[in-house]
């Protein structure tokens, strides 16, 4: 029985002993890695804005680094002109590879390594991602100078985030000043145009008999009213007489108009280029080439209200 009892406190023993050699062991391996730290820098967090990033990673331990992964967070796409900047003396490559749609940046293949208190840069081009959000990037590093896999630099890793906004708001704000301005002088000239060619008090009338006769035209067709048809069918060419007339300052107006299309198309465009405005729900990040549009539509209506006239329908 004493025998037994010995045998039993030596295996426990013994498993004790292998178990602290391994933990201490796993100890070991776990702090004898390379440590780093590491920055992602973007020209612009603008959402959808083609735009520049540059990685750096600074050896701040005394073990070198050989490789390094940068798991580029969903949504970014467009990735391309990778290049390395620093250090000049050493061939470092760069690789962007895919897997199941998630890219990956590998850079390596420096035999000396990245040494204590040394950094590597590269940089590269890429559309930020939609909607504004808070979007993380892992930068791995690893001992190992040769590229296996996306995975092999992922032993020591690093978090970081970047904010994607909306970063233009006062340029849409001057946008909207430009639509509106624009919206309430080309309203005026329509204005200006009806006086002239027509007369502001008989455009009025003739708006309201126009009006009056649509509606008339519409509920005796609901009612199937034949008599009303056929009454309405002899007002028929003194309807046509006001909308010919009532179109002429329209058809004028017309010719000016490119000049607010060129403003938006040669000026505007070329100026803000494919910078996001605002984020509307359902669309998505707007440019300029969209925004200006929207905008000079809807003030476009409103200046038509304030000043009194109304579209004229043939």
């Amino acid at each position: 029985m004493k025998v037994s009892n010995q045998r039993v406190i030596v295996l426990l023993l013994v498993i004790v002993a292998v178990s602290v050699a391994c933990l201490s062991s796993g100890l070991a391996s776990a702090s004898s890695g390379p440590s780093f730290q590491a920055s992602v820098i973007g020209k612009s967090y603008s959402v959808r804005q083609e735009t520049s990033y540059v990685i750096s990673i600074s050896n701040t331990g005394t073990i070198n680094i050989g490789s390094v992964n940068v798991t580029v967070p969903s949504g970014y796409s467009n990735l391309a002109d990778l290049v390395v900047t620093s250090p000049a003396s050493q061939n470092w490559k760069v690789t962007l590879e895919t897997e199941k749609s998630n890219y990956f940046i590998l850079v390596y293949g420096s035999s000396q390594g990245l040494s204590s208190n040394q950094s590597i840069t590269f940089t590269f081009n890429a559309r930020n991602p939609l909607p504004a959000n808070n979007y993380k990037w892992v930068v791995g590093v690893s001992e190992n100078t040769t590229s296996t896999g996306t995975s092999i630099p992922q032993s020591f890793t690093s978090t970081h985030v970047s904010s994607i906004v909306i970063t233009s708001l006062s340029d849409a704000l001057l946008i909207v000043v430009i639509a509106l301005v624009i919206a309430f002088i080309n309203t005026a000239l329509n204005r200006v145009l009806i006086n002239y060619f027509v007369g502001w008090e008989q455009y009025r009338v003739m708006q309201k008999e126009m009006n009056e006769y649509r509606q008339e035209t519409m509920a005796a067709a609901r009612a199937n009213d034949k008599k009303q048809m056929e009454k309405l069918k002899k007002r028929q060419s003194q309807i046509n007489a006001m909308q010919a007339k009532m179109l002429k300052p329209q058809m004028v107006q017309l010719g000016i108009s490119f000049l607010y299309i060129f403003i938006w198309i040669f000026v505007l465009t070329p100026t803000y280029g494919i910078t996001s405005m605002v984020y509307l729900p359902g669309f998505g990040a707007l440019p300029v080439v969209y925004w200006y549009p929207i905008v000079s539509f809807f003030l476009g209506l409103l200046a038509s209200r304030i000043l009194g006239i109304m579209p004229i329908e043939p």
